[in-house]
Parts: C-alpha cells; structure tokens; sequence
C-alpha cells in the first residue's frame, strides 16, 4: 500500500494500517511537527464525567482551560520576535522551546534510527504548519513494514506511481492523504449577490475574504460560518468560533425582524479595513514565516484560512453587531 502526505490524516491511519498491509511506503513532501498527548487514546473516566455533569462552574472551568492552554495562551509563541536571533529555527524565544520539547520528543521515539532522525526532524519553526498529535506515527515508521520516501510523488499513471526524480512504484492500493480544498469556501454552491457577479469568481479558488468571516460586501442576507480567517491554527475550539458567530448572526437577524429590514450588506470598505487588518496581523505570525508553505496561504501567500486573534478578542469583536458597519433597507409597504 501507499500513502501520500503525512499530515493530519495519514497520522491518524498509518498505525492501525501498518498493522495489516503486508508493506506500506509513504510518500513524504515535508516532515512535521507532532506532540505527545498521553489522553489521545484515553476515555472520560465515570468521575470525570460526575464532576463535568454535577459541580456548579466545573464544566465553564474545565472549557475555559482548555481554550486558554491551546489558543489564547499558546498564541505569544506563535508572534515574530524581531530580535530574536535564530529566525531560521524559531521566531521567538518561547516558540524556540516548544521545538526543544518537540525535537527531544522525536529523537526519542527515533532514537537508534539516524535515517529516520534525517528523513523527520522539521527545518521550520512550530506551528509553523498544523501541529500534529502522535498517533504512534514515528514507532509506526520503525516497523519492517514500512519505508519513508522523502520524495513528492508527481503523478499516477495506472497503477504506477511516480515520484519526482523518476522512480516508479507499483502498490496495490493508493491512499491519497493529501488534505481538502479548504480554499473552495462554499463550493460548489453558485451565489449570487446585488451585482450578479458570482461569489465564486470574487474569491477565485483560495482567496476567501468576509468581515469577520461571516459577511460579505455586495452579498446581501448572506451569512458564512466557519467563512474565511475563522480558523483556529493554534488552537482552540471551533464549536466556541462557531457559538460566537451564531450569535453575531442571530442579533443581526433580530434586528433585520424588529426593524422591518429586508436588506442587510456590510458596506465594502468595513470589508477592506477588516481584511487589512487580518493580514497585518498574520504578517507578524509564525505562518508567514520566509520560506514557509502550508495550506493555510494560497499561491500568493495571503493567510486565508486561519484567525490571528485571540478567541476572547473575536469574542468581543462579534459580541454585539456595529449596525453602522451595514447598509440596510426596509421592506416596502
């Protein structure tokens, strides 16, 4: 069997499916960054689950932990350091740690194996793709089973595979863990706004843009969630981005209801000023790293996908609707 990509997915797979091909060969662009999370195949104990169900402010707690661990609290690590004087390897002192951490966590798992060692320690900083949570993926790749190609493969022809210097492999089975078209928001759905223009065609196949990731200027009544820069790179909760929008959208439509308005557009320029200040912030962040690639940018390397914020600070920003920010129109009589 094959497998292109080890990202996400493949870390996820690759030890149940080493444990029943016969050979698996994986096909790797670049090596990633993973941690060790010893609740990974764990349960929610009975008691924990009391304590969650039973103790007054215990569940807001352990939720608000979580979220500060993996997302406001992590984020500082993840801000360009101008001073910091090993750019190549980290873009901040703290951020340097996590990759001591992660490259102590690496040697160990591969220790006694210096091909592997050269095949999977990461040349960029953490974060600086998605961070990864060990599935036994390096003792997977120690197994006699497996072979790791640092090689792209580029391009299937039958059943022979081939990689970008020529060789060519002939496996019974391809598992393509090459990742999604997170670019293609709201494909293949054809919406049309005020001008006609399709929405498609604005945004083209990876350059989503919305004011808060949730309207869009000449598309009126139209409401995205998880739309563009909502994503949560660094960690967090996408059930509490998409709590904050649900709000967001909820006051909007009540006050589409109490008003007797029919029409409700973020006005352009509120659009532009918010996608600015998007990307300036990004500019500061690990994933605009010189030299970095990840799916989070497109082929001009605006960050499209992720937020740069703080959760608490798009919290605040989608608390309460600035009506200011929109045209509106009522319904005629």
């Amino acid at each position: 069997m094959a497998v292109i990509g080890t990202g996400a997915s493949a870390m996820q797979f690759l030890r149940t499916l080493a444990g029943e091909a016969a050979q698996v060969t994986v096909f790797q662009r670049s090596p990633q960054w993973a941690r060790f999370d010893p609740d990974y195949q764990g349960g929610v104990s009975a008691q924990a689950q009391w304590l969650l169900e039973n103790v007054p402010f215990y569940y807001p707690w352990y939720r608000f932990g979580l979220l500060w661990r993996f997302g406001d609290g992590l984020l500082p690590t993840l801000r360009r350091d101008p001073d910091w004087p090993h750019p190549d390897r980290a873009v901040n002192a703290r951020n340097d740690r996590h990759r001591q951490m992660m490259t102590d966590y690496i040697l160990g798992q591969l220790e006694g194996r210096d091909d592997l060692i050269a095949k999977c320690l990461p040349d960029y900083p953490p974060y600086g793709k998605r961070i990864l949570i060990d599935n036994d993926w390096f003792k997977t790749l120690r197994r006699s089973n497996v072979e790791l190609v640092t090689e792209a493969v580029d391009h299937v022809e039958g059943s022979r595979l081939v990689t970008a210097g020529g060789a060519v492999y002939e496996p019974d089975v391809i598992i393509l863990a090459t990742g999604f078209e997170a670019g293609k928001m709201l494909f293949p759905m054809d919406i049309r706004g005020r001008s006609g223009v399709p929405l498609r065609e604005v945004w083209g196949i990876d350059d989503p843009r919305a004011h808060l990731g949730t309207t869009v200027a000449d598309y009126p009544n139209l409401f995205t969630l998880m739309g563009p820069n909502t994503g949560l790179a660094h960690g967090g909760s996408v059930m509490f981005m998409t709590e904050c929008q649900v709000r967001y959208v909820t006051l909007c439509l009540r006050e589409m209801l109490e008003r007797d308005i029919n029409s409700l557009e973020v006005k352009a320029a509120v659009q532009d000023d918010y996608t600015q200040r998007v990307d300036d912030e990004h500019a500061q962040l690990v994933w605009t790293h010189p030299g970095m690639r990840n799916w989070y940018r497109n082929d001009r390397g605006r960050v499209f996908s992720p937020m740069p914020w703080r959760l608490v600070d798009y919290w605040q920003m989608t608390h309460e609707p600035d009506f200011s920010e929109y045209r509106m129109s009522r319904a005629a009589t």
